[in-house]
């Protein structure tokens, strides 16, 4: 049997360009490399946060899920399978109590201020906060119920911050609440910088053994965020509150990244608003909530696609 693969991660992380850059080398065949396949509405992967215990996982193994699971282990019989969502992270631990050591899971993440500013940008915790994908500290299950205290008082950026403390300490548990689990650790600015990291992943994830003979062919593609995400909801001030949580930079720092107020000012540059009066006018008057308004009415009425 040969692996299959998932990822414990935030998302915005370098997901994108690994499932496409293993689709241009590996995509011919009966193999299986998504990214998202099952959405949050379908893995649930809020409320089941954390769900190693049977009992967690009530109401969890929906036809998707399990049907989803028997076209892996049909696949897996003559080649690898991976899926490196976000969405999937919730199924972890039943996987694994499912296929056992045929089960491999990537740690893939990034610095929690570049994470939580991505987010920020799309509007999480924001315009979009459905129960269904958006960790809260009065999840059953949280890791960090002490920030329900804050929570009033936390705005989308911070709320970003958390679910980049939850998700990420989730993974650094797996290895404990999973004894003998193979787990690759990746972060994403290496993996855009060095080819031996993504080799690393062909090789762990199986595909490079199963067509050694395919060059690996990164992708050139990026999942970067539009113009309107920067002008719509600009990161200001409000990056400097990642201060204002300690189990936030325990954590960074516990996993390599600099978290002084210095090197974190200096990189957060590029989620903030562009210069320039058009995009200073345009965020100012709304101009891309009226736009994204008036396009919804159109589609609605069948004037446009």
């Amino acid at each position: 049997m040969h692996p299959i693969t998932l990822a414990a991660t935030t998302g915005r992380c370098g997901t994108t360009f690994l499932e496409r850059s293993l689709q241009l080398s590996y995509g011919e065949g009966p193999q299986w490399i998504s990214h998202e396949h099952l959405r949050q509405n379908v893995t649930q992967v809020a409320p089941f946060h954390r769900s190693f215990e049977p009992a967690d996982r009530e109401g969890m193994l929906s036809p998707e899920v399990t049907g989803l699971l028997a076209d892996w282990r049909r696949i897996s019989e003559t080649a690898p399978v991976v899926d490196f969502g976000w969405t999937m992270r919730s199924l972890i631990p039943w996987m694994h109590s499912e296929i056992g050591d045929q089960l491999r899971v990537i740690h893939l993440h990034r610095h929690p201020v570049a994470v939580a500013a991505s987010f920020k940008l799309i509007g999480s915790y924001s315009d979009y906060q459905a129960p269904n994908w958006a960790l809260t500290p009065s999840h059953p299950r949280a890791l960090f119920p002490q920030f329900q205290s804050r929570w009033g008082n936390m705005g989308p950026f911070e709320k970003c911050l958390y679910l980049w403390l939850e998700a990420n300490a989730f993974a650094r548990e797996l290895p404990d609440r999973i004894p003998g689990l193979q787990m690759l650790d990746v972060r994403s600015e290496s993996l855009f910088k060095s080819p031996e990291v993504l080799r690393r992943v062909a090789q762990f994830t199986g595909f490079a053994d199963w067509r050694p003979d395919c060059p690996l062919v990164p992708s050139e593609e990026k999942n970067e965020r539009a113009v309107f995400c920067l002008e719509r909801r600009p990161l200001g001030e409000e990056w400097k509150t990642y201060q204002r949580h300690p189990e936030v930079i325990e954590l960074a720092e516990a996993m390599g990244y600099d978290m002084s107020p210095e090197f974190v000012g200096a990189s957060i540059h590029k989620y903030q608003l562009p210069d320039g009066w058009l995009p200073l006018l345009r965020n100012r008057s709304g101009y891309w909530v009226v736009k994204e308004r008036v396009g919804k009415l159109l589609r609605q009425a069948g004037l446009r696609k």
